[in-house]
């Protein structure tokens, strides 16, 4: 059993972590949207000979002895500023990363405890966060106060 909850700051090391912000510069970000309305703007992209160097690393780190699928990946950018948006994922397991933003409690995520927000992950460049998705409420902290726009990796697993 996997926990709740890991948290690496520095995941990854200075070049990997600028071959992803190059990325995050020369991409096409499209709207997404659910029942709420919209609620950010997503890349996608699929596990390749390129970059499966990244998801050797997050195996490495948060799951080495568990082999979990590769459901969806995307580059999120995202400034929630105006409301609150708690939900579960419907994938297992999520990563992300933080890439760009204000280094912001606000720009984190939030994650809840019998339906009370407990636990407030900050916004920190190269942070990655792993957790259970389906099963914990969670939510980007940017409604809450002082934020800005966010890219972030975030990877979903099975």
């Amino acid at each position: 059993m996997l926990p709740d909850l890991q948290i690496k700051d520095n995941f990854l090391n200075k070049e990997e972590f600028e071959l992803l912000n190059k990325t995050i510069n020369n991409i096409s970000f499209e709207s997404m949207t659910n029942n709420d309305g919209n609620y950010g703007f997503a890349c996608g992209f699929k596990k390749t000979l390129q970059n499966e160097w990244l998801f050797k690393k997050i195996k490495k780190q948060f799951f080495p002895n568990k082999d979990l699928q590769v459901s969806v990946c995307n580059y999120h950018l995202r400034h929630n500023f105006k409301k609150v948006k708690t939900h579960t994922d419907d994938k297992k397991y999520n990563f992300i990363l933080y890439l760009k933003g204000k280094e912001l409690i606000y720009n984190g995520t939030g994650f809840y405890n019998k339906n009370e927000l407990n636990t407030y992950i900050g916004f920190v460049k190269n942070r990655a966060i792993f957790f259970d998705g389906k099963n914990i409420f969670h939510t980007d902290l940017q409604a809450l106060g002082e934020s800005s726009p966010r890219y972030t990796v975030n990877i979903f697993y099975d």
